[in-house]
């Protein structure tokens, strides 16, 4: 795909002889929402994790705007501009919003000139708050544990965490999961809000109805390879829920 931000092509990847991926291919353009199905067992998460950078592929290429990449660490990927958010969410439920969002990389201040270095409590805070309304997110307590928050909220901080690295390609891995019907809304109007902030977005989704709710484009996987992609103009669920299980005709 020519005009592609990212391209995966022929990609392979094996645990214990088992095959996960097979020859499978996934391209996104920019500033769309691409979502990504299949069955159990298909492939999805570990395509996304071999692009985040958490897994490494045995074979086939990546591509950034036509150019050849090797991923080799998060860290890797998070400097091609790729944030994954993660189904588990990777959140320390002690710990309270701005906590999490700046685990790993809080920032520092020093005082009086002095060579020690204190949190910048404040200002992470202060960030951490204009991150949030920058998605409309102005009621959440970013003080509080984050385990005392609802489905949709720690999935809004996981993803303001994201967004702490200014990335231009979004991960989701089932963003929705698990959540009462209230709760998956907000989660989608998150999500179509970062595409019209110019973000390229794949979701991956078990749920076909949020599929055609926010995706431009689909990629279906069956046992490990790219069976189809593309516009989901003119498509219902039930010709993907065909592809997903029964394969392309």
């Amino acid at each position: 795909m020519p005009d592609a931000l990212v391209h995966l092509k022929g990609i392979e990847k094996h645990f214990n002889g088992k095959v996960a991926l097979a020859k499978a291919e996934l391209a996104l353009k920019q500033g769309e929402i691409l979502g990504l199905v299949g069955d159990n067992g298909a492939g999805k998460s570990t395509m996304l994790k071999i692009l985040s950078g958490v897994l490494k592929k045995d074979a086939g290429e990546i591509f950034i705007k036509g150019q050849a990449v090797r991923i080799n660490s998060p860290v890797h990927s998070r400097g091609l501009g790729i944030e994954m958010v993660y189904q588990d969410l990777s959140l320390c439920g002690s710990l309270n919003a701005w906590e999490n969002i700046f685990l790993g990389r809080y920032q520092t201040r020093s005082i009086f000139k002095t060579p020690a270095a204190y949190l910048d409590k404040r200002e992470m805070v202060r960030k951490t708050v204009e991150v949030m309304a920058s998605l409309g997110i102005r009621r959440l307590d970013a003080g509080a544990p984050v385990r005392n928050l609802s489905g949709g909220e720690q999935q809004a901080v996981a993803i303001c965490r994201c967004l702490l690295f200014h990335p231009r390609v979004i991960l989701l891995d089932e963003p929705t999961a698990s959540m009462a019907l209230r709760e998956r809304e907000k989660v989608l109007e998150l999500v179509r809000d970062l595409k019209e902030r110019g973000r390229s977005i794949i979701m991956v989704t078990h749920n076909l109805e949020e599929l055609f709710m926010v995706a431009d484009r689909a990629a279906v996987f069956k046992e490990g390879r790219s069976i189809w992609q593309g516009s989901l103009d003119g498509m219902k669920p039930d010709d993907v829920a065909r592809m997903m299980f029964v394969g392309k005709a």
